[in-house]
């Protein structure tokens, strides 16, 4: 068995586990990116509490940023989702 191919998927899904990024991979998967401003205005948290779960998401290898001008824009790395997606069926 491959621990490192696990011990990266728990560290996924510890990152699903929290309602706050619940509701930004949420917001992400309904936009193809969005600016971290846009995040805090949806989600009405302050911008550090934002940028800790936006940084535990990317972490993972679950968003990733781009910056443009002054803004970081966020997305979803698909094949990471897809490789959860692919884990979850494994296990079942």
């Amino acid at each position: 068995m491959d621990n490192g191919k696990y011990e990266a998927m728990a560290e996924v899904f510890k990152a699903f586990a929290d309602p706050t990024r619940l509701m930004i991979l949420k917001l992400l998967t309904e936009n193809e990116s969005m600016c971290v401003c846009k995040i805090i205005d949806e989600l009405k948290k302050p911008q550090p509490t934002i940028s800790h779960h936006l940084n535990i998401l990317k972490k993972a290898g679950i968003i990733k940023a781009k910056k443009e001008g002054t803004w970081n824009y966020y997305y979803i790395v698909n094949p990471k989702v897809k490789e959860l997606i692919q884990m979850i069926d494994e296990i079942l």
